[in-house]
């Protein structure tokens, strides 16, 4: 389970993390004092980046942007709420995380020097990692060695730490991130943002939760009766089945693939080409940078997705990987071989192989 940013920051605040003073739109307060930082609350990422923050000067300028900021939409996901929060006045930013590391299967804490919407392009030099063995936790000299690493002051930066590791453990998260991660004038941290997702909505009773929207690109798969899942990546996976679909997840993230959205066929759509160019004509909506097909169909016809797939992504400038196999395999190839950003093979290395060439 996602949470939203002001749940994650309840949350955070619960474990003794400073965040600044803020309010949900519909409490905000009469006698409140501008500036403020209006955050649309989405469960998709680069909000940042879209517009999505934006800072209010004065109560006339409130109403414009809380109605222009409740209109827009971010990978396809409404605006569910606007929170506020006062002004931080802060000398740095920096960005700190635990999460799973699926490869070495334990925790990892993550901290940069450097933080806020450019996360991606910090250098890797100004990035410290520690794996944490789950057995026996967060040891002090990992804490020494984040301090040395920042060179802030270890007191609070193990404090800060700590806290983040008792989310992460008692909460049962598989992502627990703060960016940016204020520093102040006087030495201490401020919750800029919170991303936090659990394992199950059970471990946050104690938080006021927000309504939860039906994502409307996940929503139009329902209508399909499929199941899309939209994440955060570049790369969107069309796949013919739930087993091959988490599979196939797994082997792209494993190469270091960011996952756009995860899109299981369901037999409705695999067997009407209308639906199925609905379908596709959804995906692009988000933009992904290249699409990943895999599916083997021992009763549907290749055709029919081929055919789909023709019309709605032949010739776009991004890349198009299809492994596929199974009934009319010869005439769906046939339909899709013209095309020069679209390659199909039967075999699934090949196709990661594409795929890995294209990115690389």
């Amino acid at each position: 389970m996602k949470l939203f940013e002001y749940e994650g920051k309840q949350l955070m605040s619960k474990y003794g993390i400073s965040i600044p003073k803020g309010y949900l739109s519909k409490e905000l307060p009469k006698d409140i004092q501008y500036p403020l930082i209006a955050k649309v609350q989405v469960l998709s990422g680069g909000r940042g980046k879209q517009g999505g923050i934006v800072k209010i000067n004065n109560q006339s300028e409130y109403e414009t942007t809380i109605n222009k900021l409740r209109l827009m939409e971010f990978q396809g996901e409404s605006v569910t709420e606007i929170y506020l929060e006062a002004q931080v006045n802060y000398e740095s930013e920096i960005y700190v995380s635990l999460s799973i590391d699926r490869n070495r299967k334990v925790p990892v804490l993550l901290i940069s020097r450097f933080g806020g919407i450019d996360i991606e392009g910090v250098n890797p030099e100004d990035i410290i990692l520690i794996p944490i063995n789950p057995l026996i936790g967060l040891q002090p000299y990992m804490l020494k060695q984040a301090s040395l690493f920042i060179g802030l002051d270890h007191s609070k930066m193990s404090n800060l730490l700590i806290n983040i590791w008792n989310i992460f453990r008692e909460r049962e998260a598989s992502l627990v991130e703060i960016n940016p991660l204020f520093l102040t004038a006087t030495g201490d941290f401020i919750a800029g943002d919170a991303k936090i997702v659990l394992d199950s909505v059970d471990n946050v009773q104690d938080v006021q939760l927000l309504e939860r929207k039906v994502n409307d690109f996940e929503g139009k798969c329902l209508e399909l009766n499929t199941v899309g899942v939209l994440l955060e990546g570049n790369t969107a996976v069309i796949t013919s089945g739930a087993g091959l679909g988490m599979a196939t997840f797994d082997l792209l993230s494993e190469s270091g693939h960011e996952i756009l959205a995860l899109v299981d066929l369901g037999g409705h759509v695999i067997h009407d080409e209308v639906g199925a160019r609905f379908l596709l004509s959804e995906i692009k909506k988000l933009k992904p940078e290249r699409y990943f097909f895999n599916f083997y169909f021992q009763v549907a016809s290749c055709n029919v997705l081929a055919t789909a797939i023709a019309e709605e992504l032949g010739d776009l400038s991004a890349e198009v990987i299809i492994r596929m196999n199974g009934n009319d395999y010869e005439s769906a190839y046939q339909k899709l071989e013209r095309f020069s950003n679209i390659q199909v093979t039967k075999s699934l290395t090949d196709a990661k192989n594409l795929l890995n060439m294209k990115v690389g």
